[in-house]
């Protein structure tokens, strides 16, 4: 057949109405590969769309500009929200440990069982933000800013930020995400370490202006609350008297039994009867205590204790020794009372230091500095000191790894009893410390301290802890009602994307 004929046949077909199978075959295919290519592509269209989505979600670009909490009409976003939720864990983080933390979370919380921990932390952190919403709106409203001074202490605390990150290998952003949770940035970090600066700042300039007490109600606070303020003078032994822990084959705990528990106790008394005896011998406490392996404390804090109770008894004299038995807990003291006095030392110090760590140390690559090396380093630079304050403090800038001060020459104005390290504190009330003295000081968690004493405050140290908690206690109860009149509407929402 012709091509025309052809033609003319299928013109004829179409024209009838009838179908060419062959042509429909492979308009049918066709359609079938378009009806294909539509389909992947949507697919495909759906997967990229939702990859995005999900690259946009886990950025926290969307959760960053939702609102987590809205207090007194004014609205804080979640990443605002998550720098004061963050504070609230790291409190319980820097007692238990991060691991410890996480699984916290979940637990249910002994106060109200119906909520976990994490309800907890958010709702104390709700209740900070009250806090400083309070204050910063009063310290506006009182003309009250932020100084140049102020503002160091912002600078100082991103650079501590910035650094901790370079230390650990991230960058100052990404620091802030791993620490605060992917909605953080560095603008909102900052403008909350500005606002909990004004907050803090109108705190203490509110009360040194309207919590004020004189010396004749120090005096009579400090009379209601001697136990909490006088030093006693004495020393304690203490005697386990509960028996050895035991186990089965199988490794599991096995309890002692009442006649065990009975003979363990009846003996802790005998040996505490047996060193008291051998003190009233020789008035040497510490032999006495050694000679049965046991060790003296003179730390005598507070009148909580079974022993505390007999130190802190109005009828205590100088010279009274006794054993003291404390069924509770299972343990003998020997207890040795010398004087009760108020404490009459110098409420603060003025000191300046040079803190050496290993970063001091020019080492290489991969080798891990010792103990001996970095006491080594604090020894030679305090070697190179020309013996004046102005020298000593041209070291500390040069030298000091501590961002809080080596920046003014290592001092350290007004420092309270407890506010430093024990080893520090120590060194700076040893007897007979005095102005231009020097020494290097060791803290297992902070390093070496090269330290210089300047010279100790005017105050003593009862009168100046009595005022404090006088001032503490109006404080807060002022603080408490701010953060009661502040309503806090919770958006679940953002929050959810809180922690």
């Amino acid at each position: 057949m012709s091509a025309s004929r052809e033609k003319k046949k299928r013109q004829e077909k179409l024209s009838s109405g009838t179908v060419d199978p062959k042509a429909a075959r492979a308009a049918e295919q066709k359609a079938a590969e378009r009806k294909s290519n539509i389909l992947y592509g949507t697919v495909a269209a759906v997967f990229v769309v939702v990859a995005i989505a999900l690259l946009v979600y886990n950025s926290g670009i969307i959760q960053r500009n939702q609102t987590a909490v809205t207090i007194d009409g004014e609205k804080y976003s979640v990443p605002e929200t998550a720098y004061y939720y963050n504070q609230v864990c790291s409190t319980y983080a820097s007692l238990f440990g991060q691991e410890y933390l996480q699984t916290l979370k979940t637990q249910p919380h002994p106060e109200d069982e119906t909520k976990t921990y994490n309800d907890y932390f958010k709702e104390s952190a709700v209740d900070n933000m009250k806090y400083i919403h309070a204050a910063t709106t009063a310290a506006k409203e009182a003309n009250l800013s932020l100084d140049s001074e102020d503002e160091e202490t912002v600078k100082a605390n991103v650079e501590s930020m910035k650094s901790t990150a370079a230390a650990s290998g991230y960058s100052y952003g990404s620091y802030l995400k791993m620490v605060y949770g992917p909605t953080m940035t560095s603008g909102v970090f900052e403008s909350c370490l500005r606002d909990q600066l004004l907050a803090n700042k109108y705190s203490a300039d509110y009360s040194e202006k309207n919590f004020v007490y004189s010396d004749d109600e120090i005096l009579a606070y400090y009379n209601e609350n001697k136990d909490s303020y006088d030093v006693i003078d004495g020393a304690y032994v203490s005697i386990n008297g509960t028996p050895e822990a035991k186990t089965d084959d199988q490794g599991n705990a096995v309890e002692a039994t009442e006649a065990e528990k009975a003979e363990a106790l009846a003996e802790a008394a005998e040996t505490a009867q047996a060193i008291l005896e051998a003190y009233q011998k020789s008035g040497d406490l510490e032999a006495a205590a050694s000679a049965y392996d046991a060790t003296v404390s003179t730390t005598i804090s507070g009148s909580s204790t079974v022993y505390g109770q007999w130190f802190f008894d109005e009828a205590r004299k100088a010279g009274d020794a006794e054993v003291i038995e404390d069924g509770a807990s299972g343990r003998y003291y020997v207890a040795v009372f010398n004087s009760r006095q108020r404490d009459d030392s110098p409420a603060t110090y003025d000191v300046r230091h040079i803190l050496v760590t290993a970063e001091n140390l020019d080492l290489p690559e991969g080798e891990e500095a010792t103990d001996e090396q970095i006491k080594a380093k604090a020894e030679e630079i305090l070697a190179g000191w020309d013996g004046t304050e102005d020298g000593f403090a041209k070291l500390a800038n040069e030298y000091s790894k501590d961002p809080g001060s080596n920046t003014n020459g290592g001092l350290y104005e007004d420092v309270a009893k407890g506010q430093m390290v024990a080893a520090f504190q120590d060194w700076c009330y040893e007897d007979g410390r005095k102005s231009g003295d020097s020494g290097i000081v060791y803290n297992a968690s902070t390093g070496y301290h090269i330290m210089y004493f300047v010279n100790y405050g005017d105050e003593q140290n009862w009168h100046y802890s009595c005022e404090n908690a006088l001032r503490s206690a109006a404080a807060t109860e002022w603080q408490n009602g701010m953060v009661e009149a502040a309503k806090a509407e919770i958006n679940e929402a953002g929050m959810k994307n809180v922690g």
